[in-house]
């Protein structure tokens, strides 16, 4: 086989391309090249720029990874067409699409896991086959098990933007599903509603919700005209609605898996794969093998159907596989700009121990939406206030927007409570923290005494294992603070410039870049 390339053009547009030479998947999220969050490339865009970023992702392919201009062939997402001729930029004679919307969701998922039979649940905001399926993978085959007629991922974007604090001051009604996750917290559950919302998520009536309800919900005709402005509820009543919202979406969705073999594992993908506090209870609740991948959103699309075409006969592994730094050739410029010093990570836990925050760049980029080390801001989650601190002087975000903990494997059962402590690489569950450590951690620890957390091996992150040997040395508690690397109001970064604009212009202390380390001018 030849080198392939695939684009996603949709929002969240990705571009995934193999190496046959070295049999490596190399996959660039387009938000981090154009600095714009959930980009998409069809539609918003000319064609000119359209070829202009295409280029662009094969230049550094064959820059970068080593990839020449000759493919076997060019694969089109179904859903998420380019308005341009790939074959003008890409040297092959074959342009072909094999797989629709959620195939390639599950294709990503179950070539990432480490299953070789599984049940997959796939469920987002919709694409072209549907919102919500269920397949049953077996060896190189996905079949598809049912197509469930309920849009879960955008009832749930509609019960964000019910709330001022959520839907308030986002730029994009893409953002209100998470900040809905971490507001829920800090809420109650109204019983006597649970049942309203859970019918709501599969029958997404606004209507019947308001009159099931009587809540005096707004924009009813169109809530989709402009999410971000229905909100009507805040304060502690707005929590109380997120709160009920989220148990509304529990319910329903295990109304929908409790009638499938538990017996087998369980993958489960789709942008409502982010739903950690979800996942968490299907851990608790299911005695059986569960994974999320790093990108079950669709940012992983072009993956999916790259994997459905070629059929690897190996699992991938792809977390540390996206987009190189487009300036790293001026790295050396910068040291010197800076007088910036090689480090270690002796030093770095200093620095953090004294309760400094640091930005951390290594290598490429971590695909998904979660930083997970290479594109890292960390800090001593031991402070009180560190929290606060990074919501309004570094991330410039929401006062109630939880932070995600990491620490080794080995050590997770020291500080945190689950059914099981697998499949943490990815912050994609939320174990309890233990009731020992809840005020020894309180800038990792939510509201609700659950934490985001990530765990790493020496072989899944070398650096972030290292920093955290030299910190448990001087610290009574061997978990470190985590959050993604970017400037507000843009994905994670992309270069070099970024991360020292960044430093220059929020309450950073330092920057680290392949282990040099940058002060302040």
């Amino acid at each position: 086989m030849k080198n392939l390339v695939s684009i996603f053009a949709g929002h969240d547009a990705n571009i995934t391309f193999y190496n046959a030479d070295k049999d490596e998947y190399h996959l660039i999220e387009l938000e981090r090249l154009v600095k714009k969050r959930y980009f998409r490339l069809h539609v918003d865009n000319s064609p000119e720029y359209q070829k202009e970023i295409l280029t662009l992702c094969q230049e550094i392919a064959e820059e970068d990874w080593g990839i020449e201009n000759d493919y076997e062939a060019v694969l089109i997402s179904s859903d998420g067409f380019i308005q341009v001729d790939p074959k003008e930029i890409f040297n092959t004679s074959n342009v072909v699409t094999v797989a629709r919307h959620h195939q390639t969701h599950a294709a990503a998922a179950f070539y990432l896991s480490p299953f070789k039979q599984a049940l997959i649940v796939s469920y987002d905001g919709g694409g072209d086959d549907g919102h919500f399926n269920i397949y049953a993978a077996n060896g190189t085959e996905i079949k598809l098990l049912k197509n469930i007629k309920s849009d879960f991922g955008g009832g749930y974007l509609l019960c964000g933007s019910l709330i001022r604090e959520v839907a308030e001051k986002s730029r994009h009604q893409l953002a209100l599903s998470g900040k809905l996750m971490g507001l829920c917290g800090y809420g109650k559950v109204i019983s006597e509603f649970v049942p309203a919302f859970e019918e709501f998520f599969f029958d997404r009536d606004y209507e019947k919700l308001a009159n099931w309800t009587n809540l005096p919900l707004k924009n009813i005709d169109n809530p989709w005209k402009n999410p971000l402005e229905n909100w009507v509820f805040e304060g502690q009543y707005g929590y109380d609605i997120a709160a009920t919202a989220q148990a509304g979406f529990e319910d329903a969705f295990f109304s929908v898996l409790d009638k499938y073999d538990t017996d087998i594992p369980l993958i489960m993908t789709g942008g409502c794969a982010l739903n950690v506090l979800v996942n968490e209870k299907v851990k608790q609740y299911y005695d059986r093998e569960i994974f999320v991948p790093p990108n079950p959103h669709d940012g992983s699309l072009s993956l999916g159907h790259m994997l459905i075409y070629n059929r690897p006969s190996r699992k991938i592994d792809i977390t540390y596989q996206g987009l190189p730094l487009v300036d790293k050739n001026d790295l050396d410029e910068f040291i010197k700009e800076y007088s910036a010093k090689k480090t270690t990570k002796k030093d770095i836990a200093k620095l953090i121990k004294d309760g400094k925050i640091v930005g951390l760049v290594y290598g490429d980029s971590e695909v998904g939406p979660r930083a997970l080390g290479n594109r890292s801001i960390v800090c001593d989650p031991n402070i009180s206030d560190m929290k606060d601190i990074l919501n309004s002087k570094v991330k410039f975000r929401e006062w109630y927007r939880p932070f995600a903990p990491f620490c080794k494997d080995e050590e997770a059962v020291l500080y945190f409570d689950s059914h099981n402590l697998s499949n943490l690489e990815f912050m994609s569950y939320a174990p309890r923290v233990k009731e020992e450590y809840i005020d020894k951690l309180p800038s990792i620890t939510h509201i609700d005494n659950t934490a985001r957390l990530q765990t790493v091996t020496e072989k899944s992150h070398k650096h972030f294992y290292e920093l955290l040997t030299e910190f448990g040395k001087i610290s009574k508690t061997n978990v470190l603070l985590n959050t993604s690397f970017n400037i507000r109001g843009y994905p994670i970064l992309s270069t070099i410039e970024d991360a020292l604009y960044a430093l220059e212009n929020t309450k950073m202390d330092y920057v680290v870049i392949e282990d040099y380390l940058f002060e302040k001018q």
